[in-house]
C-alpha cells in the first residue's frame, strides 16, 4: 500500500487531502484545500494563495486516475462544491460521503451537504453514505467508522474515520477528531489496529477559547496510548500545525512513540521535505512582505481550462 499526502497544513494550506493506493484500488480522501479567512486579524498572505493554487492543481491532476473518492464531512477544507477544486474530479468515480442526513449538525445538513450534492449531481458513477459500512475491492477492505464527533465539541458536527486494509497492513485516516478526546474516537482506532495513522492533532492554537487545558491533556494522553498500540508511522498534522508551538505540544507523544519504535511526523516530513508552515506564520509573512490576497473566484475554472 502507498500513502501520499497531497495537501496539509505542513504543506501550506488547510487540508488533509490524501491519496491511498493498493494493488486493487486508488482512493482519494477529502480532496479540498482552504485558507483561514482571518488569522491574527489578518487576511491570507499572497504566499498562502499561491500555495493553495499549487496544491489544488496537484489534487486535480491526481484525481484523474483514482477509482474512489471519500468525503469524511462537509467542512470546506475536506470537501469542495467547485469553489477551488473542479467538480470534474467526481466524474465516473465511486463516491462515499458522510451521511448527509443523520448524525450531522445543522449547517452541514441544511446548507453545505445539499449544496455539495447539487453541485456534483449525475457526475459520480455511485454515491453512497459511508457511515459504519465495509466495502471490498478485491483484497482491499475499506471500513468506515460510525459517525464520531468532530473533536470534543459535537456542535462542530460529525465525521467518519476510514480504515483501509490490503492484507499487508492497515492505514487509518481519522479525519477531524482533534487528537481523539472521546472514547468513540479511540474505540475505532483500537478496533482496526492500524500500523499507519493519519490524524489531525489537537486544536492547541485555540487553547483557552475552543479548547481547555484539561481537554488538551486528555488528547495528548490518548495520543500517547494510541502510538503505543502497534503503529509504525503516525502523521500528526492539520489542526495542530496551525500552532507555532506544535513541536512542544507533541513532544510527549513523540517521546512515547520513540520508545516503541513508532515515527511521529508531519505530512511534509513523511514526504522528506521541510514543513511549510504558512498560516501560523502569517504575522511574520506580512512583516516581511505586506501582500494581502484573496482566493481567485474562478480558480476551479482556471484549473479545468488549463487541462483542455
Amino acid at each position: 500500500m502507498e500513502v501520499k499526502p497531497l495537501a496539509f497544513e505542513s504543506l501550506g494550506v488547510r487540508s488533509q487531502a490524501t491519496l491511498i493506493e493498493t494493488k486493487d484500488v486508488r482512493i482519494l480522501v477529502d480532496p479540498a484545500v482552504s485558507l483561514a479567512p482571518r488569522r491574527y486579524n489578518l487576511p491570507p498572505h499572497q504566499l498562502e494563495v499561491d500555495r493553495l493554487g499549487e496544491l489544488a492543481k496537484k489534487i486535480f491532476e491526481v484525481s484523474k486516475d483514482v477509482d474512489v473518492i471519500i468525503v469524511t464531512h462537509y467542512h470546506y477544507d475536506h470537501h469542495d462544491p467547485g469553489y477551488v477544486i473542479p467538480i470534474d474530479i467526481y466524474d465516473k468515480k465511486v463516491l462515499f460521503i458522510k451521511d448527509p442526513q443523520n448524525n450531522i449538525n445543522p449547517s452541514q445538513k441544511f446548507r453545505r451537504a445539499p449544496r455539495f450534492l447539487k453541485s456534483i449531481k449525475d457526475r459520480p458513477k455511485v454515491v453512497e453514505s459511508a457511515d459504519g459500512k465495509e466495502i471490498r475491492f478485491g483484497s482491499t477492505m475499506i471500513k468506515f467508522s460510525p459517525a464520531v464527533p468532530h473533536g470534543a465539541d459535537e456542535r462542530l458536527g460529525y465525521v467518519v474515520q476510514i480504515a483501509i486494509n490490503d492484507k499487508d497492513g492497515t492505514v487509518l485516516f481519522t479525519s477531524d477528531i482533534e487528537g481523539a478526546p472521546k472514547e468513540g474516537h479511540v474505540r475505532f482506532i483500537n478496533e482496526v489496529k492500524p500500523n499507519f495513522l493519519i490524524i489531525d492533532g489537537p486544536l492547541s492554537y485555540l487553547l483557552g477559547r475552543a479548547l481547555s487545558q484539561e481537554e488538551l491533556d486528555i488528547e495528548i494522553k490518548n495520543l500517547e496510548n494510541i502510538v503505543k498500540n502497534g503503529l509504525q508511522y503516525a502523521i500528526i498534522d492539520h489542526h495542530v500545525l496551525r500552532d507555532l508551538n506544535y513541536e512542544n505540544i507533541l513532544k510527549p507523544v513523540k517521546e512515547v512513540a520513540k520508545s516503541v519504535g513508532c515515527r511521529v511526523i508531519t505530512a511534509a516530513e513523511y514526504l522528506s521535505i521541510e514543513p511549510m508552515i504558512l498560516e501560523a506564520r502569517r504575522k511574520e509573512l506580512f512583516q516581511k512582505d505586506n501582500r494581502p490576497a484573496k482566493i481567485p473566484r474562478n480558480l476551479a475554472k482556471l484549473l479545468t481550462a488549463g487541462d483542455s
